[in-house]
């Protein structure tokens, strides 16, 4: 369902379902803080993710306000067009950084 690995100084977490809902979003929150004593910038791969819900929703901003708190940095990338336009209709566009290539993002954490 995910899957981590560092490259340089960044964690990448990939999503590798359909649906991000609280369930998920749990177990990407609770792997993310659990290594975010020695990684602080994350970009997380929801390329696969063709639909997040209220609660996969709360679970990211969670997400956001842990990494935020360990002063780092939290991009996600590769989102699908229509997760994007929820995003921008809830406003979250303003809260987090949202990249379209994994290289993008590895390029603005590891400079940020």
């Amino acid at each position: 369902m995910i899957s981590t690995e560092n490259q340089g100084q960044v964690l990448v977490v990939r999503v590798n379902t359909v649906r991000l809902d609280s369930a998920v979003g749990t177990l990407i929150r609770n792997t993310v803080i659990a290594q975010l004593d020695s990684v602080s910038r994350v970009a997380l791969d929801i390329s696969q993710v063709k639909l997040v819900d209220s609660g996969g929703l709360g679970s990211l901003v969670a997400l956001l306000k842990n990494v935020v708190s360990k002063q780092g940095k939290l991009a996600l990338v590769g989102m699908h067009k229509s997760v994007r336009m929820m995003f921008e209709l809830s406003r979250m566009d303003r809260q987090f950084l949202l990249v379209d290539q994994l290289d993008a993002a590895l390029s603005t954490l590891n400079n940020a």
